[in-house]
């Protein structure tokens, strides 16, 4: 991912914008406290009632046209856990990453993983949506937000140029062309169904194509 500059300025830089607000999934039917900017980029995050010892949350990352959505759950960019997507044809391509410098992030390995909530991952002639399980996504390092935090600013970017490799989650993007950071209010991401969407999680099945 050639982030060179791409999220330096993107998570660095603290610019804050619209409020994030409660938000239900049309399709999925999943409530979200979501942060939405006016160029058609969201992000939005599902929380378990209860936030004691809880790693895990519920995302829903997306934007217009066909370039890449990112975030990082940690507010900033160097050595916090970040995470990209974009729409390949009818999928969503997507992966995280981290870096300890300004410069390109490495796709990041560890503990976390991200598993698709296939109602609520969709594109169409509007916008893409990429709904899924971030699992032991929140870490006890400071690379991420904590479960116990009530209002954590989480940084942002996108750029409507699609990456010349879509189909490689490891593909280079381009410089953001948008950027900021959002504080979200945790309380009004929390539900008593999130082990019910939880459920919804499973890991996607390459479909096969026979001549």
């Amino acid at each position: 991912m050639k982030l060179t500059n791409v999220l330096t300025g993107a998570f660095a830089t603290v610019t804050f914008a619209q409020t994030p607000t409660p938000y239900t999934d049309v399709k999925s039917g999943i409530t979200f406290n979501r942060f939405q900017d006016t160029s058609g980029y969201f992000f939005g995050l599902a929380l378990p009632q209860n936030s004691t010892g809880n790693t895990d949350f519920i995302a829903t990352i997306g934007g217009k046209g066909t370039g890449y959505s990112g975030v990082s759950f940690g507010g900033g960019m160097l050595s916090k856990l970040l995470f990209v997507a974009w729409p390949n044809q009818q999928s969503v391509v997507s992966s995280f990453r981290k870096t300890a410098n300004y410069g390109s992030p490495a796709v990041a390995a560890g503990t976390f993983t991200q598993t698709p909530i296939a109602n609520g991952t969709y594109v169409n002639s509007t916008h893409w949506t990429y709904t899924f399980l971030c699992s032991k996504c929140i870490q006890s390092d400071d690379t991420t937000f904590k479960a116990t935090d009530s209002a954590p600013s989480l940084g942002w970017a996108l750029n409507a140029q699609a990456p010349a490799q879509r189909t490689n989650a490891a593909a280079s993007v381009s410089r953001h062309s948008s950027q900021g950071q959002a504080v979200f209010d945790l309380s009004k991401a929390r539900s008593s169904k999130f082990e019910t969407w939880k459920s919804w999680a499973k890991p996607a099945v390459a479909r096969r194509f026979d001549a």
